[in-house]
């Protein structure tokens, strides 16, 4: 019988390409319409103020700076501008010193590469420069245009692109919350395959959960901090966005403690392999219910980024969450007994984690950390003959645990009694 898996349609890669098309004009769309805008008043705006017939340099600057860049952040938009009109300015002298040619352009090239290097760390500004001083030093210039006139159309198109980027922008809330839908689907999907390996005591699983956060968490992380500080100068500088400058707020200071929860889920989807390392094959079914209860919390924190309400049903599902949180209760297999004593540390390191992940997405609703521990079951570290490490205080101390002697301890390290 043949192992070879089937081979993938012909037309598939069509399709694929042409719905990742289609996704990428639904994402732009409205930025191109903001750059193809602000290109056409550019032109029509240098032309009427400076009564220049062919304005090109108002259009071309206008679309550089809207252009498709995702980055619409104020720096990068300084930057930008700044190039264009650096490069501009160099073209125009050059052009009417040295004039054009192959020898002038060596020499405005290196000017212009090495003064932008010197003004801005930005990669963006040396490369407009060089690139807008060669276009001004090459492009005949009109005979009724006055010296530096390209120059002041340039400028005319910046101030035209600045002006539609702040008047025309979006809701500077959309990207910061797609990013955090994105963000804690990621999530959800992690605590999902924990779960999964948990109750099917497969490592494999878990292996395999952790190499997927490792890939995306970081890039999700990323995307949703990067989101933040566009929509945070838009709610500053924006007429349109000033009024969500609250609600941006709240996103900035949920992804603080998120960021910190994709980082202990990393932890925790390592321990969770290491754990079922050490006991293979070993259903531990509280654990995946934990799990389950935490994919809940994660929805809620979702759902409430969606809405704008507050955090109170994401906390009442952590605080159902934290309620596994015990060895007793997370280490228990399908049978009703703990692992083996090697397996047992892997296990309380695991469910240490998943203590500070719900303490960091407690924090991400907006708790300090006192408030947010004090979810938490409280633990004292105890030994007896079954178990070493943190243990619920559910009861008086001496009724709960019998007094720990050395010869105690001994017996559950080595393993055999100590003779006195």
């Amino acid at each position: 019988m043949s192992t070879h898996s089937p081979a993938p349609h012909p037309h598939s890669w069509l399709r694929r390409y042409l719905r990742d098309g289609v996704q990428r004009v639904r994402d732009t769309w409205w930025q191109v319409l903001q750059a193809a805008l602000a290109a056409s008043l550019a032109y029509l705006a240098a032309g009427w103020i400076w009564q220049h017939r062919a304005p090109f340099f108002a259009a071309v600057a206008a679309w550089i700076i809207i252009g498709f860049t995702v980055e619409k952040k104020m720096r990068k938009v300084a930057e930008m501008s700044g190039g264009v009109l650096f490069g501009v300015l160099l073209g125009e002298l050059a052009h009417y010193t040295i004039g054009p040619g192959a020898w002038q352009i060596l020499v405005l090239v290196l000017c212009a590469a090495l003064a932008a290097r010197f003004l801005d760390r930005g990669v963006v500004f040396g490369v407009q420069s060089g690139v807008q001083s060669l276009i001004a030093l090459l492009l005949p210039a009109t005979p009724q245009l006055s010296p530096m006139g390209r120059f002041l159309d340039a400028l005319v198109g910046v101030v035209v692109a600045i002006l539609v980027l702040l008047l025309f922008a979006k809701d500077p809330r959309r990207a910061p919350q797609a990013a955090s839908r994105q963000f804690f689907s990621d999530l959800a999907a992690t605590v999902t395959s924990l779960s999964l390996a948990a109750r099917s005591g497969s490592v494999d699983v878990s292996r395999a959960a952790l190499h997927r956060l490792r890939a995306i968490s970081q890039d999700a992380t990323d995307r949703w901090r990067l989101a933040n500080e566009a929509a945070d100068e838009l709610a500053r500088f924006s007429p349109t966005g000033h009024k969500h400058a609250k609600e941006v707020q709240r996103l900035q200071g949920l992804l603080v403690g998120s960021d910190r929860a994709m980082r202990t889920a990393r932890v925790v989807a390592r321990r969770q392999v290491e754990l079922q390392r050490a006991a293979p094959d070993v259903s531990l079914p509280r654990l995946a219910d934990a799990y389950l209860q935490l994919f809940d919390a994660v929805g809620q924190l979702r759902t409430s980024v969606d809405t704008g309400d507050d955090f109170t049903q994401a906390r009442r599902s952590l605080r159902q969450y934290c309620a596994y949180l015990t060895p007793e209760t997370l280490l228990e297999t399908e049978d009703g007994t703990i692992p083996g004593r090697v397996a047992h540390f892997a296990g309380i390191t695991l469910v240490m984690q998943l203590r500070s992940l719900a303490v960091d997405l407690l924090q991400a609703t907006g708790l300090n950390a006192t408030q947010a521990e004090k979810f938490l079951p409280s633990l004292l570290v105890v030994s007896d003959g079954n178990v070493v490490g943190p243990r619920p205080v559910t009861k008086e101390l001496d009724v709960v645990e019998p007094p720990t002697t050395t010869a105690m301890i001994e017996t559950l390290i080595l393993g055999e009694h100590r003779d006195d």
